[in-house]
């Protein structure tokens, strides 16, 4: 098992415990649209321990029509690290540029996964040395497509996860938050986060199979979409969250699943 760093094309054997979390990005530059979905094995209480009540609140940065971006890892409860990206993204720095600062700047960045894209096709990505085992991420740009898109996460159970999900993004011909979201379902198909299970606290109150993860989102902001106070406190086209905790008699207890489930009733239901 290995934990990736590819700046510096850095890798080590060895990798020590932090949060664990995965996620999908990708950015039309055409249209300005941007879509972020991501599920982690974080229980409620863990989330409540960074002043998070959702998986969003610590993780998403979004820039509507700009750029869009993920701290995880070991997330950074001081927001340090998040209100940098955004301040900058905004700015149109350089993700490349962004990153060497927070390299230089974070204390804790051996133990932090950074991801970045904007609409001009720029993009940075950083797996830290002490993540979780197994991590890495992988970023480009869909073929004979303005996408371009970014997939990482760590504590996945084998080196094949990010290559499906990539592939199941690029494959899938929808738009983009059903690339998304499918790039999700490839994850979970392939184990997710592999401390998950159906035995793991907090327990699924309903009949379970499969889970790999304890939370899950996906969000869509439009180009014409705004923030209010902070890098993801916007009036945004869609958001939609699962926590194993709220999740109805009638959903799946694998949060991933339930979010398919909500995602497909609100495109039946969303104004044409």
């Amino acid at each position: 098992m290995r934990c990736m760093l590819t700046a510096g094309a850095l890798v080590l054997t060895v990798c020590s415990p932090a949060f664990a979390t995965w996620s999908v990005m990708a950015l039309d530059q055409k249209r300005g649209t941007i879509v972020v979905a991501s599920a982690a094995c974080v229980a409620p209480q863990d989330l409540a321990g960074v002043r998070a009540q959702e998986l969003m609140d610590i993780q998403a940065i979004v820039v509507p029509g700009k750029a869009v971006a993920v701290a995880q890892g070991n997330f950074d409860g001081t927001r340090e690290t998040q209100r940098l990206m955004y301040a900058e993204l905004v700015k149109g720095t350089d993700p490349e540029q962004i990153l060497e600062m927070i390299l230089r700047q974070d204390p804790a960045v051996g133990t932090r996964q950074v991801a970045m894209l904007d609409v001009d096709g720029r993009r940075a990505g950083f797996t830290g040395p002490a993540t979780s085992v197994i991590a890495a991420h992988d970023q480009g740009q869909v073929a004979g497509a303005d996408i371009w898109y970014s997939i990482q996460g760590d504590n996945f159970p084998t080196d094949e996860v990010v290559p499906a999900a990539v592939q199941a993004l690029i494959d899938f011909k929808e738009d983009l938050a059903e690339r998304v979201m499918t790039a999700m379902e490839a994850i979970d198909a392939k184990g997710g986060d592999r401390r998950c299970s159906c035995a793991s606290d907090p327990k699924a109150s309903a009949a379970c199979e499969t889970r790999t993860a304890h939370v899950a989102y996906i969000l869509r902001a439009d180009k014409s979409d705004s923030n209010r106070a902070s890098y993801n406190d916007g009036r945004y086209a869609m958001y939609l969250s699962v926590s194993g905790e709220h999740i109805k008699p009638n959903e799946n207890p694998n949060p991933v699943k339930t979010l398919r489930m909500r995602y497909d009733e609100w495109k039946r239901t969303r104004p044409n």
